[in-house]
């Protein structure tokens, strides 16, 4: 067996957990303890004996651990079968008959807690007068006056001008009156609600009645009136509120703004809690410019399949004069056999999926998308598949099945290429190693599998394009229809040690084609080829303890130093007469420079004699496994010059080949940069440079920095391919720079700017405010895009949330996250502690 160095970074996660139930097993043992005590004896008969007995000695400041029969782990108890605590400086009475607590009086039962300057308890009447700083407690409500009276055993009361606190929403107020019905609905009169301090009341909601449900987590109130710095905003004369983070039916608050396409946008959501794992957000949408929109959003989940489905109508778009729609469904199912973590379906599983989305016309993207990333999309997929994981004997065997066509919009006046569409594809899939590493019985080691890696694949696909439906300039090809039957196959023997690596692989790859042109005798014979390739791959992995690195990360470093060569040969064999279905060049990269093609897809097989070599050095955290710092350089020499191109064989090949840089660095999470270039030995210049720098120094501080330069070299005319010839040019140079920087303590900007210089023209900015209080945050958005050549969409985004109440306004956030990387909401609630309201 081969084994591999774990790093310890993922060994973490196990310390931390042991070491949590360790710690929790420790803490609860001290309650087990108290837990078996016997309970205190009853009080005497006599009233002098019983004022002088005492309880809870008074122990000054110091924090003295309550008497309380929830201070456990398990079920609830009943109200009925719970013990009532007292406690007070002084008792009168007698057990059983009328007592008086005089002095921090108080009263437990089953996690309520009432509490006075003096209660007076009848059991008869099972009635408790509270008298002087009245105060009832039970989970996180707490209510506060002058006086109360309340019922032990029903859990009813009433207090007089209350205060309330709900620690689960942060929501607090005032009330005339409190009316307790029972031990989880509280009704107030001429009550407020707001999430603000008392010292800081920027907004609150006044009502006429309100009633909290806990257990419903929801509170009902009328005649209300919402007040921001005592300005009234809203009046609702019914309404119903959540008091937790539960989903439940109702209006959700609506989302308002400007867009130079629509004219003033509002949409007024409403939100159908159909079950726990379904649900239902219906959205109307009113656009000046326009007219109503339809949509909903429903979610489903379950065990074995969840999905999405959701879709868009207006009737008569008063601009266009024409119907506007849009629907997508989306779901991922397993149909039998086991489900692991995630819904990812075991081996052995037959699962299904189905990616359907499609729009009523070119511009509806540019139109109606309420985001960047929406609006850009021009093309949208109608996908269905399934794939099933053979059984038994055929254990190694994966099949699958799958449909795909396209939907490509051409709202700018340069035509957009159009792919083909797959109707269908069908491959299998042998690999005999299908079962994952396992760690080694001591856990320092991954043990891997020894032996052959084997691996056979068999690919059948039929493409088809309506080019008569389409203008020539979008065509893929020439060719209406093609069935093309791809069969690769591999053999390789790794051998992988903690000190280097050495992997010979044989493979092959074989297509047929049977390709109709849409024109008699207007595209030659679609060729297919038959070429084996052998690649040789070996690395070496040196590390050192870095103690010179110490004193300035301050903590201990390790530095590596690992280098890597790839051999690859694969005979030259003709492909000018082959057409391409769904093959591109494979990029620059260090993954695509250490590989045996330099294309992507099925259609091509570059002819190799060549060896790359590279070094890379890694700078990591001893303790934790993370990268500090990288650097790597690697070169690709041909020993003969490649002949194969995208779109027909290459007239001079030569066995140069571009030099890779790239390098990054993390300091201590603060500063990060990451550099990447592709140097041309013959040119004496780079051909694609990407620099990218980010600074954040403390949470919601940030700056970026980004530029991408790319020379493309000629493309080839190709009658196939419907490919005329492009002449080598720059084909990008563009700069974008953003950031967020708070620059009071309360008020934060942020901001981006992306620039193409080729075209001297801004491609995205936004310029955006967050003004963030204790209760409350605004902010504010103004964004411009370039769609298209054409098309510039100019978009007023605002917002104002009442924290743990609501929000008015269209929420800026998933600009503000695309547009600056890193960006973070500076309202962030902080989840209630169950220890927080410890009594």
């Amino acid at each position: 067996m081969s084994h591999y160095r774990l790093r310890a970074g993922l060994r973490a996660p196990l310390f931390l957990y042991v070491t949590l139930r360790v710690m929790t097993g420790v803490a609860l043992l001290q309650f087990a303890i108290c837990g078996r005590a016997q309970a205190p004896a009853p009080l005497p008969q006599n009233a002098q004996a019983a004022a002088n007995t005492v309880l809870l000695p008074d122990r000054g400041n110091v924090t003295v651990l309550q008497l309380d029969d929830q201070l456990r782990t398990g079920l609830p108890l009943d109200d009925g079968k719970a013990l009532t605590f007292t406690s007070s400086d002084s008792i009168d009475g007698v057990v059983d008959r009328k007592m008086r607590l005089k002095g921090r009086a108080q009263m437990r039962r089953n996690g309520g807690v009432i509490k006075a300057d003096e209660i007076i308890y009848d059991p008869d009447t099972d009635i408790a007068d509270l008298v002087g700083n009245a105060e009832l407690s039970k989970g996180n409500t707490t209510f506060k006056g002058p006086t109360a009276k309340f019922k032990v055993d029903a859990r009813e009361g009433e207090m007089e001008t209350p205060t309330y606190e709900l620690r689960d929403s942060r929501g607090n107020g005032t009330a005339k009156k409190l009316t307790v019905e029972n031990s989880d609905i509280f009704v107030f009169d001429k009550a407020t609600y707001t999430t603000c301090t008392p010292q800081n009341m920027d907004w609150y909601f006044s009502v006429s009645t309100l009633e909290i449900d806990n257990e419903q987590k929801e509170m009902v109130g009328t005649h209300g009136v919402m007040r921001f710095f005592d300005v009234p905003i809203a009046y609702v004369p019914y309404f119903i509120a959540p008091t937790s983070n539960q989903r439940r039916s109702g209006i959700l608050a609506p989302v308002a703004g400007y867009n130079s396409n629509n004219g003033f946008d509002v949409t007024q959501p409403y939100y159908v809690n159909i079950a726990p794992n379904r649900d239902l957000l219906i959205l109307p949408r009113y656009m000046s410019e326009r007219g109503l929109q339809i949509g909903a959003n429903y979610r489903f989940l379950d065990t074995k399949y969840s999905g999405t489905l959701a879709g868009d109508y207006l009737a008569h778009d008063n601009k266009t004069g024409t119907d506007r729609w849009r629907y997508d469904w989306q779901q991922r199912q397993v149909f039998s056999g086991g489900v692991g973590p995630g819904g990812i379906p075991l081996p052995g599983a037959w699962s299904g999926y189905a990616n359907i989305s499609r729009v009523s016309d070119n511009f509806y993207s540019t139109d109606f998308s309420q985001s960047i990333a929406g609006a850009v999309t021009n093309q949208f997929r109608q996908e269905v598949g399934t794939t099933k994981g053979l059984t038994g004997s055929l254990s190694n065997w994966v099949v699958s099945a799958r449909v795909l066509t396209f939907q490509t919009l051409q709202p700018d006046q340069t035509p957009v290429p159009t792919p083909y569409n797959i109707l269908p594809n069908i491959t299998a899939v042998y690999n005999n190693r299908l079962t994952p590493a396992v760690a080694g019985t001591s856990g320092k080691y991954l043990t891997l599998p020894t032996g052959a890696a084997t691996t056979f694949s068999a690919d059948y696909t039929r493409f088809a394009h309506n080019i008569a439906g389409n203008v020539a300039a979008t065509a893929p090809g020439v060719y209406s229809q093609a069935d093309r039957t791809v069969v690769k196959g591999a053999l390789a023997l790794p051998k992988v040690t903690p000190g280097y690596y050495l992997t010979p692989k044989l493979s092959f790859q074989s297509n047929m084609y049977n390709a109709t042109p849409f024109v008699a005798a207007g595209a030659p014979v679609a060729q297919g080829f038959t070429i084996p390739t052998f690649s040789l791959d070996f690395g070496l992995a040196f590390e050192r303890d870095a103690t010179e690195l110490k004193g300035f990360f301050g903590r201990d470093m390790l530095l590596t130093m690992e280098s890597r060569a790839f051999y690859v040969y694969t005979p030259y064999q003709s492909q000018a007469q082959t057409p391409l279905f769904d093959t591109a060049d494979a990029g620059f990269g260090v993954a695509q420079i250490f590989s045996e093609n330099t294309f992507i897809g099925n259609d091509r097989i570059a002819d190799n004699n060549a060896v790359t070599l590279g070094i890379t050095s890694r700078m990591i955290e001893a303790n934790t496994g993370a990268e500090r710092a990288n650097v790597t350089l690697a070169q690709k020499q041909q020993f003969t010059g490649q002949k194969v191109g995208l779109n027909g064989n290459i007239l001079n090949p030569t066995t140069y080949s571009d030099a890779l840089v790239s390098g990054s660095v993390r300091l201590l999470g603060n500063f990060s940069a990451d550099v990447f270039g592709q140097y041309n030995t013959q040119l004496n210049r780079f051909v694609r440079t990407t620099v990218g720098g980010s600074w954040r120094p403390t949470q919601g501080r940030s700056l970026h920095f980004g530029y991408r330069n790319v020379w493309s070299p000629p493309v080839q005319a190709s009658i196939q391919n419907n490919q005329t010839f492009v002449p080598a040019a720059t084909t990008m140079d563009q700069y974008n720079i953003s950031g967020q920087w708070p620059i009071t303590r309360e008020i934060s900007v942020l901001g981006r700017w992306g620039y193409d210089a080729l075209t001297a023209k801004t491609l995205n900015a936004l310029v955006a405010l967050e003004w963030s209080r204790d209760c409350w945050t605004f902010r504010g958005a103004y964004s411009q895009v370039l769609h298209t050549s054409q098309i510039t969409t100019t978009q007023v985004l605002f917002q104002v949330e009442f924290r743990g109440f609501g929000s008015a306004g269209s929420n800026p956030v998933d600009i503000m996250k695309l547009n600056v990387p890193g960006y973070m909401p500076t309202s962030k609630p902080i989840p209630p502690s169950i220890y927080e309201n410890y009594q």
